[in-house]
C-alpha cells in the first residue's frame, strides 16, 4: 500500500454525520475538483454524451472513510491520473457503472455490487440514469485496521477487484452495513452523535469484506489466532486496572498492549476464561460498587455509574444486579 496521502486539516463540515458537501453541478470540472477533494483521487473526467452533463452529489465523512451519494443523469466517464490505493465499495440503485482494470473489466448494476482498489482501474464510465452510494477508504486506513485486527503490518498491496451478488449472505451483509451506516449519518445522525460506534461499524464493513472476497489478505481470516503471552495479558489487565474513568473500548486495551484484536479476546479466554468486554464491564461494576458503599461518597447513583462509562441507565441497572444480586439503590442504603 502506498504511503500515508495528505489532506486538509478536517474542519467543523468534516464531522461525521454531516453532509460535508452537498453539490449539484452541471460543470464537469467542478464535480472533477469536488470529488478529488473528497476521495483523495486523481481523476479526470468527461461527459458521456453530448447532451451536456449533471451531477447531484452528497457525502458524509465516517471515521476516515467518505460514503457518497451520486445521481448522473447523463452518466460520465473517468480515468484515473496518479495512482491511490483505497477500498471502495459500491452499491447501485439505477444505472449501472464499468470499470476496466488491465484486461478485465467489472460491472456493478442493481443487484451485483462492486468491490475493488480503484488504484489498481485505469478508467470507469457511469451510464445515464446512473444512482448509485459508494463507500470509499484510504489503503493506509484499511492497513491499519488489518493490523490492528491481527497484530502484525499490512504492507501488501491490496489487490482486490469483483463484484458480489447482493441476494447473497456475504452481499445482503455488505449492502446492509452500508445502509446502517447511510441511515445513521441523516437525519439526527446518531452515529454523530456516537463516534465510538461510527469506527466499529467501519471496520466490520471492511474486515468482512476482505475476509470474503479474494485479495492478498484473505488467508490471514482463515490461519488460527495466536494466543498472546500471559505477561501480555497482565499488561492489558493492568491498563483496565489503571483506567481512571469513562468509558474503555476492547480496542484500546488492545492499542495499549501492542497486539491485535482478536489475539487479546484469545488470550482472555484461554488466560482468565472471560472476554476481555466482559473483563472491562466486571472491573467498572466493581468500582462503582465500591463507590456506592463509601459513606464519604455524594455523588448519585446515575452520576457514579456514568464515570465509569455506563451511559444507559436500565442497562446498567440490568448488569449491576446481574453481577451483585442486588440494585444499586439497594447496595447504597447498606452504607
Amino acid at each position: 500500500m502506498l504511503p500515508p496521502r495528505s489532506r486538509e486539516q478536517p474542519t467543523a463540515e468534516d464531522r461525521p454525520g454531516r453532509p460535508v458537501h452537498a453539490l449539484i453541478s452541471h460543470d464537469i470540472a467542478e464535480t472533477q475538483a469536488w470529488l478529488n477533494a473528497r476521495l483523495l483521487r486523481d481523476m479526470r473526467l468527461e461527459p458521456l454524451g453530448p447532451d451536456g452533463f449533471e451531477a447531484r452529489l452528497t457525502a458524509h465523512a465516517l471515521a476516515g472513510a467518505q460514503l457518497i451519494h451520486a445521481e448522473y443523469p447523463q452518466g460520465m466517464r473517468l480515468k484515473r491520473g496518479e495512482r491511490h490505493d483505497d477500498l471502495t465499495i459500491r452499491i447501485v440503485a439505477a444505472g449501472g457503472s464499468l470499470y476496466s482494470a488491465g484486461p478485465q473489466t467489472l460491472a456493478a448494476v442493481p443487484g451485483r455490487g462492486l468491490i475493488l482498489n480503484t488504484g489498481l482501474c485505469d478508467s470507469g464510465e457511469y451510464g445515464r440514469g446512473s444512482v448509485h452510494t459508494t463507500f470509499t477508504l484510504p489503503g493506509e486506513e484499511v492497513a491499519r485496521i488489518l493490523q490492528g485486527a491481527f497484530g502484525r503490518p499490512a504492507n501488501e498491496r491490496l489487490a482486490i477487484a469483483a463484484t458480489i451478488d447482493l441476494a447473497s449472505a456475504d452481499g445482503a451483509t455488505i449492502a446492509g452495513l452500508l445502509a446502517a451506516m447511510e441511515a445513521g449519518l441523516t437525519g439526527e445522525a446518531p452515529l454523530a452523535q456516537t463516534p465510538q460506534a461510527a469506527r466499529p461499524l467501519r471496520d466490520a464493513l471492511v474486515l468482512l469484506v476482505l475476509a470474503r472476497c479474494p485479495n492478498p489478505y484473505a488467508a490471514w481470516f482463515e490461519a488460527p489466532v495466536a494466543a498472546p503471552a500471559p505477561w501480555q495479558i497482565r499488561r492489558a489487565i493492568a491498563f483496565i486496572d489503571a483506567h481512571e474513568a469513562g468509558l474503555l473500548t476492547v480496542q484500546e486495551v488492545a492499542d495499549a498492549v501492542g497486539i491485535g484484536l482478536r489475539s487479546l479476546q484469545e488470550g482472555f479466554r484461554k488466560h482468565k476464561h472471560v472476554s476481555p468486554h466482559d473483563y472491562i464491564k466486571q472491573t467498572r461494576l466493581a468500582r462503582v460498587r465500591s463507590e456506592l458503599l463509601d459513606p464519604a461518597s455524594t455523588r448519585s447513583i446515575e452520576s457514579i455509574a456514568r464515570h465509569w462509562g455506563f451511559v444507559n441507565r436500565g442497562h446498567f441497572a440490568l448488569d449491576y444486579r446481574t453481577a451483585f444480586g442486588e440494585q444499586p439503590s439497594q447496595t447504597r442504603r447498606r452504607r
